[in-house]
């Protein structure tokens, strides 16, 4: 005779070694069907790959802090320009 704790355990891995597999699969192929234009959320991975071009675009148009410098002062001072010896 089985004991509660053998029948829950058996239980258990055929959750686990069925049911949760079947869930997976048909959640994945719900979630795929169809253009993802049409689910919600961000657009998919083409919406991912514009944003990171986006905002590289903005960090790599941004002057430099080198350029900023040369633009309030178009000649830094030097220690030798000081006059003192």
């Amino acid at each position: 005779m089985m004991t509660f704790q053998a029948i829950f355990w058996m239980a258990m891995a055929v959750v686990m070694l069925v049911v949760v597999p079947i869930v997976f699969v048909k959640t994945t192929v719900d979630y795929f069907r169809g253009r993802g234009s049409q689910r919600q959320g961000s657009g998919g991975i083409s919406a991912g790959i514009a944003g990171a071009m986006q905002e590289l675009d903005r960090l790599v148009a941004r002057p430099s802090a080198e350029h900023k410098v040369e633009t309030e002062q178009p000649i830094l001072k030097r220690e030798d320009d000081s006059g003192n010896d």
